[in-house]
């Protein structure tokens, strides 16, 4: 009855409480990260590409851009997402692909008992890393032999990887936090309110969007506002910034482990180590200063450069192995 009675009192506060379970990025960072990576696609890869989105059955999302909100555009929890042409829109049950969004691997700095199950849900197939992992070594592995995969499944697989691999830069899509209130994980953020003024919300959300800097739907975004966002954002975060980040290795399928542990490390460092650890719970909501928000923003932005950049050179391996039949 508290933790009701709290969040009753939110919404009167400030007339709307942004606690929701977001499954990725918020669609303008996953268009703008499809969007750096297609712009450093030579054209023949970017004209593979476009052939192979231009035959999704989704007239709506035909763009490798748009199409990268896709996976999400599919969920239950947020009909809002996907306004198609329907009186009343019918509510997905698509909640299968749900765990391809995360990473669940625990921080547990109070160091509470955990189950088997939450000490080692991060690891195995059915988790971002193990999703993007198999989706590119199965894409890869096709090796351009003919009479091999379809449109629907390229378009599937596509989908999934440029989503995902965008969802693994997204630091709190990379951890579970565990204390004596949250004995079953705060769900990469989504149970923990923060507030800075009039703002109040989860910090899973409110980093999905970059704290309300990054809103933009695919449905009022046109290419050339997602191409603008780009250019601005790589202008701001060229890739000679990230020298080390950008050192990838031969073996890509091991690096994914990498780059999700760069992510849960930077979610342990700039929203976790910066939070009263010991005592956050769903029940209250903790006041964060302006240069936690100012920091982290930063952080987020430059994440979303550097998937954009890694997206592309991972894009170039799968595009080199399409059938010429396709």
């Amino acid at each position: 009855m508290f933790c009701v009675r709290i969040m009753i009192r939110l919404v009167l506060l400030y007339g709307i409480l942004f606690i929701k379970s977001i499954a990725g990025w918020s669609d303008e960072p996953h268009m703008i990260i499809s969007q750096i990576a297609y712009d450093i696609l030579t054209p023949h890869h970017q004209s593979i590409l476009d052939r192979i989105f231009e035959k999704s059955y989704d007239d709506k999302l035909r763009s490798p851009i748009k199409g990268a909100v896709w996976p999400d555009a599919i969920k239950p929890i947020d009909p809002r997402r996907a306004p198609y042409q329907f009186s009343v829109r019918r509510n997905e049950i698509l909640d299968i692909f749900n765990d391809w969004h995360y990473v669940k691997e625990p921080y547990n700095p109070t160091g509470i008992y955990l189950s088997p199950y939450d000490m080692y849900a991060h690891k195995g197939k059915n988790t971002a890393s193990g999703i993007t992992k198999h989706i590119y070594k199965t894409l890869v592995g096709v090796g351009r032999r003919n009479l091999t995969g379809t449109y629907y499944s390229y378009n599937f697989y596509l989908r999934f990887f440029i989503h995902v691999f965008g969802d693994i830069h997204q630091p709190l899509h990379t951890i579970n936090f565990f204390n004596s209130h949250l004995t079953s994980g705060d769900k990469g953020g989504n149970l923990i309110t923060v507030t800075f003024g009039k703002l109040v919300g989860n910090i899973h959300y409110l980093c999905d969007n970059v704290f309300n800097s990054r809103k933009k739907k695919w449905f009022n975004s046109t290419p050339q506002d997602i191409k603008k966002l780009a250019d601005k954002l790589t202008t701001t975060y060229p890739r000679t910034l990230f020298p080390r980040q950008l050192r990838i290795p031969s073996d890509k399928v091991s690096y994914i482990d990498e780059i999700v542990s760069e992510s849960h490390r930077l979610a342990i460092d700039y929203v976790y180590r910066q939070l009263p650890a010991p005592i956050l719970t769903k029940c209250r909501q903790f006041p964060i200063p302006k240069h936690f928000i100012t920091q982290l923003k930063k952080i987020l932005n430059k994440q979303i450069a550097i998937a954009g950049y890694r997206l592309a050179e991972y894009l170039k391996d799968i595009l080199d192995n399409v059938p010429s039949d396709l």
